[in-house]
């Protein structure tokens, strides 16, 4: 993992200085409660005020310029929901050299203030994973009172930094003010149309981005809400440096060409791979590079720590152990020997950060993926669960920094090149036990792609709890009362050689809990059979653009054995027909059901599909329609009667 590139040498000697504004920045002497409106006054909180000050200065005699970060909110909380939420104040002290001033106060509805005690800021420890933090509670918050947080802190020095605006309540008033006076520097906002304006703070040049009313950020389904808050990066360099994108770009480029596409194989990795191909004849590239997967990782763990004996090559071929870095190496090694041509991508989860090649950030080179041209295909060497295939999900729709073993460098959107790669079969037998006293289905299902390494990951990765919860889901998640009479699964191993062999399960169940009686007929909830399904009936405004998880498809055709002497009634429930069609006029998203009647059959078919993974959000009403319609058919009945 990359977290930061040594560029140029710092080695300037400055005598430029210009005012820090942070020792004149302050808040208002006497604070007054601001007004909400009504509908604000509903919300458990409300920022006024959400302000960040980055100010890189630089005094005589500095090599580098000093960075001082200022953070301001006033926030008005309505109830003890909000209350709880801001009464305690974190402030994080990764890379920072010192505390340079914090201070704090409510306001009470009767105007009453009370400040911070400094006696009370505590220091605590690895706070969750997240390092070091100055910690304090805020006394005297009430219900429509306000709390004001005013601090600096200086930090170490670094070229790039970024701060996320958007949070989970509304903010009035958003400010990032950016202070780098004459030195070098790049400013970027995400998610919003409004942009940087030049501005003179104390004599020197900044940029101020100001945000009017941003909504808060709600967690909905179909989305990726912490990629999507509003954002701002930034780039500042010493003085008489302007280092170009494209510079750092290339930087990273060569740093890890040299360090993943080796000169020679060592003599360790050539035995390895001996054994790999050992007795194997006419393989092909996917099947060498399969083969390279599976071995490594059923032979080598990943050690999630900095050790550098987990990144060198001698200490990990011996060892069998490294770094989700080191391990890169091992791949190279081996795919190197097996003269199969790669590509090294560094990209991010798209759930957690959108991949821009056009700022550099090195928070933004947070996973690996190894890219076979030739294939189309890539390997995950961190997901110990996944097979050389299609790229992970929570990557695909990404873009990604492709390096080459000439370390020249591409950018690309990782993409998906199967479109059918992620799908479901299911065939389903009905019928019905001594005049409806329970129903019988049988089920024969198979799961490709994402969906079958998911089914082989839980079930050979798994707790006993976890597989009991997974078998639940393979017999008819949603059917309460089921027995299980018959159980059997079918390509497990998650070492699969071929490409999307299916994952597959016939099942058995009984049932009471589907049939109700109806005087001399009964109701059969035949939609139940699908599992649960998943809704979009909320009626709040969607605010995240919208993103499956991944693209896929299912064909189901269920049969209902209809008992002798009797009808059918209500079937039109079991028509459904709702599409997403793109401006193209292709369907890229559908959900239809249908039926015929066969002699003394039901035969009813279902298809839905989703063909990309992302869809338009000024379009959500269609696309929503298409998910409901799958729950619409979830809720679906037919009455058996007696035939006249």
């Amino acid at each position: 993992m990359i977290k930061k590139i040594a560029f140029i040498a710092l080695l300037i000697t400055s005598t430029t200085g210009f005012a820090q504004h942070y020792l004149t920045y302050d808040w208002e002497k006497k604070p007054k409660l601001h007004k909400l409106s009504d509908d604000e006054k509903q919300e458990s909180s409300i920022a006024i005020l959400k302000k960040v000050i980055v100010e890189y200065d630089y005094e005589e005699n500095s090599q580098e310029p000093r960075l001082y970060e200022t953070k301001h909110t006033i926030v008005h909380v309505n109830d003890d929901k909000g209350i709880a939420q801001h009464n305690t104040v974190y402030i994080s002290m990764y890379d920072v050299k010192r505390l340079v001033e914090v201070k704090a106060r409510t306001i009470s509805p009767k105007g009453k203030v009370v400040l911070l005690n400094q006696e009370n800021i505590k220091e605590v420890s690895n706070v969750e994973e997240y390092g070091d933090f100055k910690i304090f509670a805020i006394e005297g918050a009430e219900m429509n009172s306000e709390i004001e947080v005013l601090y600096t802190v200086e930090k170490e020095f670094d070229i790039y930094g970024s701060e996320t605006i958007q949070s989970n309540y509304k903010i009035k008033d958003a400010q990032f003010l950016f202070i780098t006076g004459d030195l070098q520097s790049n400013v970027k906002a995400y998610r919003t149309l409004q942009t940087f304006e030049p501005v003179t703070i104390d004599g020197d040049k900044a940029q101020l981005l100001s945000i009017k009313n941003i909504p808060a950020m709600v967690e909905e389904e179909y989305a990726t809400p912490k990629a999507n808050n509003i954002s701002v990066v930034y780039q500042c360099f010493p003085e008489g440096q302007n280092i170009t994108q494209n510079m750092f770009w290339n930087n990273v480029s060569n740093n890890i060409g040299h360090q993943f596409f080796p000169e020679t194989v060592v003599e360790q990795a050539k035995e390895d791979v001996n054994k790999i191909v050992e007795g194997k004849t006419d393989l092909t590239t996917y099947k060498k590079a399969a083969l390279v997967d599976i071995f490594i990782k059923s032979n080598y763990t990943i050690v999630k720590n900095n050790n550098q004996e987990l990144s060198d090559l001698n200490y990990i071929l011996t060892n069998r152990s490294a770094s989700d870095y080191g391990i890169l190496k091992v791949y190279a090694q081996y795919l190197t020997a097996l003269d199969i041509e790669f590509e090294i991508v560094i990209t991010a989860n798209r759930f957690l950060t959108k991949f821009d090649p056009e700022f550099f950030l090195p928070s933004m080179l947070r996973d690996f993926l190894i890219y076979i041209p030739s294939e189309r295909k890539y390997i995950a060497p961190d997901r110990f669960e996944a097979r050389i295939g299609e790229a992970p999900f929570n990557i695909l729709g990404n873009y990604g920094l492709f390096i080459s073993s000439d370390f020249q460098h591409y950018f690309s959107k990782i993409i998906q090149e199967d479109p059918e790669y992620s799908r479901i079969r299911r065939d389903m037998n009905i019928s019905f036990k001594n005049d409806f006293e329970s129903v019988t289905i049988n089920q024969d299902q198979d799961y490709y792609g994402h969906w079958s390494e998911t089914s082989r990951a839980v079930l050979s990765l798994s707790t006993e709890q976890g597989i009991a919860e997974y078998k639940d889901y393979l017999t008819g998640s949603g059917i309460e009362d089921k027995e299980i009479l018959s159980y059997e699964t079918f390509n497990t191993d998650m070492n699969q050689l071929e490409y999307n062999i299916p994952f597959q399960v016939k099942t058995t169940i009984s049932s009471e809990v589907l049939l109700e009686d109806a005087g001399d007929s009964y109701i059969f909830q035949i939609g139940l059979v699908i599992g649960t399904q998943s809704e979009l009936y909320q009626e709040t405004e969607r605010i995240n653009p919208i993103e499956m998880i991944y693209p896929n498809r299912y064909n189901y055709e269920i049969i209902v054995n209809i008992p002798e002497g009797y009808e059918v009634e209500g079937l039109e429930s079991l028509v459904i027909d709702k599409s997403y069609v793109a401006r193209n006029g292709e369907k890229t998203a559908k959900f239809e059901s249908n039926y015929k009647l066969e002699d003394d059959k039901i035969v009813i078919t279902i298809e839905e599909f989703y063909k990309t993974h992302e869809f338009d959000l000024n379009r959500y009403e269609e696309f929503r329609e298409v998910i409901n319609a799958a729950s619409d058919f979830n809720k679906a009945a037919i009455l058996f009667k007696k035939a006249e």
